[in-house]
């Protein structure tokens, strides 16, 4: 787990930007802590800042480079199979002069081309400079777990893994309005290439680019495959969860879980336990602000049965002070959920105990049909569409998933599946349309429906899950947790994300996901004599975290300093309109559009800070 920078251009111009290279080299350190080095070429300069996991020695600098075929690589993130790798290299007579996963990597390109990408399981942002052919080679892991940015400058590129590091060097940062409309309407983020700034974009999950002559080109290398439908072993998943978990246990460092009172995480944890892993710490967070989302009886009671070394992070203060302006820092474009700023904190937590690497639950409810409205597709095709009568098992389980009546979803179920072609929108959220300068009837084409799969279509319920891995929840929800982690130095690790595990699940028969109407059924099927009762049945809840709750009590002076101030009059709301609605909200402490609030002070935050980056 790394950061780089690296400038490609003439050797002229790279001389010119080397002063810039070295400054960025003292600072911006948190993804590399450990080890940093410049390397000049007559074609780039690069920057790499190393964060130590797998082989601690010198044998595991970066950049690496392989003398005899010219060949130079860096990557950002983690190679889980790489001792199988190193095996099957080793079989064909080659030879490693380290134990790293990052020799592994080169040597793979080398041997296998550019198909060595489809052979590896990680997370990962790579780029190899092959000074043969004078050609840049970038890769970005299939479901984009670490960032990998480019940019067009004087002529040549930038590839980083922090936008920050790009507005360093280019000293113009121009919002790009597109993106922040939809971040502002629907609190969509990174669903697509672009960023929330012009001229700077994000390389696709599962693709790698090439960079050649000053000619740039983009090809996808995966895609995940929902045709098919094996039937389903509980014995075989389990086995296949917990293999690809201790690939992901693999590390020269202790590991630190995060634990919340949700099936996810402790599936994890206890899975590692049975396997005897030992060399870890599991973290919950606690606090009084957020006592609707307290799941601690849950977490206590897992603990004590299962004698977890253990600890809480009680949040009874925000003790930092810019603490929202600090986690906009790093994350270096807003966020649409408060319950990231909790992650960032239990993060630092995390650091201060000395831990570098953390397992965490992130895509669990995105691979396995965890969220509530999955019952949307799920109904639809098995019942709806077949005009089957649903069975009063499935309405109750979805009813206490849902924690109201169910003929209440059900008839919003059927309006939806029945005018789906005639619905102008899908927006959930209205009060919008009160707030911004756009009207309903106003919304860009590409904004207005996200789950565009028809529900009258064939494999309508993996297309609505895959629109959630791939578009809607998890890239943004992965982007954050990479943030938030590296922010601290911290790997963070999501083994449900692995595309391998995810190609196997989403291989199986769709009936599968909600069972009996039983949300992430092959999870609980696994863990049904595993995990507490109580685990296994509980309504889902929230992460902690209450935006409306941060804003009104302890950023509401801040939002109303930003909305009075000229420097960032906007095209997208009225400042004034927006701050007597705050103001006349708090004092009849009636707030309503706090939703919308939020993204407005990320967004308001995000401007103030974009100066910082250039100075």
């Amino acid at each position: 787990m790394c950061g780089f920078v690296t400038i490609i251009n003439t050797p002229e111009k790279n001389y010119k930007y080397k002063k810039k290279i070295e400054e960025l080299s003292k600072i911006n350190n948190h993804r590399g802590p450990d080890e940093t080095k410049i390397l000049e070429n007559k074609n780039y300069l690069l920057l790499f800042k190393r964060l130590k996991i797998i082989d601690l020695s010198s044998g595991g600098r970066q950049p690496f480079i392989d003398q005899e075929k010219k060949i130079t690589l860096v990557f950002n993130g983690e190679i889980y199979n790489y001792i199988e790798l190193k095996k099957e290299l080793e079989n064909s007579g080659i030879n490693f002069r380290s134990s790293s996963d990052t020799e592994v990597l080169l040597k793979s390109f080398i041997h296998w081309g550019l198909k060595f990408v489809e052979k590896i399981r990680g997370m990962f942002s790579i780029v190899i400079f092959d000074d043969n052919l004078n050609k840049i080679y970038c890769f970005r892991d299939q479901l984009g777990q670490k960032p990998l940015f480019y940019s067009n400058f004087d002529g040549g590129l930038i590839i980083s893994s922090e936008i920050k590091d790009i507005l360093k060097i280019k000293r113009k940062p121009i919002e790009n309005n597109k993106t922040i409309l939809k971040y502002l309407v629907r609190g969509w983020c990174d669903d697509d290439e672009n960023t929330y700034f012009k001229e700077i974009y994000s390389l696709p999950a599962a693709s790698y680019m090439t960079y050649q002559n000053k000619s740039l080109r983009i090809i996808k290398y995966w895609k995940l495959n929902i045709i098919k439908n094996y039937d389903y072993s509980r014995e075989e998943f389990y086995e296949i969860f917990k293999s690809n978990l201790k690939l992901h246990l693999r590390s020269d460092v202790p590991i630190a879980f995060t634990l919340s009172g949700g099936l996810d995480s402790s599936s994890l944890i206890k899975t590692a336990l049975d396997i005897k892993f030992d060399n870890y710490k599991a973290y919950s967070i606690k606090s009084k602000f957020v006592e609707e989302n307290d799941e601690s009886s849950y977490i206590d009671n897992f603990v004590k049965v299962n004698s977890v070394n253990h600890t809480y992070l009680n949040i009874n203060k925000f003790n930092e002070t810019n603490l929202l302006e600090n986690f906009i820092h790093f994350q270096d474009e807003p966020v649409n959920d408060a319950s990231f700023i909790y992650q960032y904190l239990l993060r630092k937590k995390i650091k201060k105990d000395g831990f570098k690497v953390l397992i965490v639950g992130e895509g669990g409810d995105e691979v396995l049909g965890g969220y509530n409205r999955m019952f949307i597709p799920y109904i639809i095709n098995n019942y709806l569409k077949n005009e089957r009568k649903i069975p009063s098992l499935v309405k109750k389980n979805i009813e206490n998933n849902l924690g109201y009546n169910f003929k209440s979803f059900y008839k919003k179920l059927l309006y939806y599946f029945e005018n789906f072609n005639t619905l102008n929108n899908d927006i959930e959220d209205k009060s919008v349309f009160d707030v911004l300068y756009i009207k309903e009837n106003k919304i860009p084409e590409k904004i207005k429906f996200y789950n565009n799969s028809n529900p009258r279509n064939k494999n309508y319920f993996k297309n609505f899950l895959s629109s959630h891995l791939f578009n809607r929840d998890l890239p943004h929800i992965l982007r954050q947790e990479d943030r938030v982690s590296m922010s601290q130095s911290i790997e963070s690790r999501s083994p449900f994300v692995d595309y391998k595990f995810i190609e196997y699940v989403f291989g199986l028969s769709e009936n599968n996901f909600m069972k009996n109407g039983c949300s992430k059924f092959m999870l609980r099927d696994i863990m049904r004599s595993k995990l507490p009762k109580n685990h296994l049945n509980k309504k889902k809840i929230g992460r902690p975290g209450d935006s409306k709750f941060l804003i009104f009590n302890f950023y509401f002076n801040k939002i109303c300093d930003l909305l009075n101030s000229k420097t960032y009059k906007n095209e997208f709301f009225n400042n004034n309109f927006i701050l007597e609605n705050i103001i006349k909200e708090k004092k009849v402490k009636k707030i309503k559009n706090y939703n919308i609030y939020f993204r407005i002070l990320n967004y308001l935050l995000w401007k103030e800070n974009i100066s910082k980056y250039t100075q």
